[in-house]
């Protein structure tokens, strides 16, 4: 299982159902994520509230701008393309992008957040 943790207004929208992309940098950790694997995100500000997710698919891309042109913005949270690429530069530099490349995580949500065997 791998932990993620999450600002809280993100882990709502998950929680809410409006959010089944996470963004993130392509770094070493995220390398190594296949789909079904699960996934528990945990609110940075309240560590006992956690959601567990499995992975449906996976989307690469070398910076935030390409990865926008090939997802459905509306699974992750944004209004536009132009508030997720602003947003996700102030969390990862436009140099980060380009050494590491992005990854768009799409998962379903265990309504029952259950872990592992109870995700279908």
């Amino acid at each position: 299982m791998i932990e993620m943790k999450l600002q809280t207004k993100y882990f709502n929208l998950i929680k809410n159902g409006f959010k089944t992309i996470e963004l993130r940098l392509c770094d070493e950790k995220r390398k190594m994520l296949q789909p079904s694997d699960i996934i528990k995100f945990s609110d940075i500000e309240n560590a006992q509230r956690v959601l567990f997710v499995k992975i449906v698919r996976l989307h690469k891309a070398k910076t935030f701008k390409d990865l926008a042109n090939i997802i459905n913005i509306d699974s992750t949270g944004f209004s536009s393309s132009a508030s997720l690429i602003t947003t996700m530069e102030q969390f990862y530099p436009i140099s980060e992008q380009n050494k590491y490349g992005v990854i768009g995580i799409e998962f379903i949500k265990n309504e029952s957040n259950q872990t592992l065997g109870h995700i279908s």
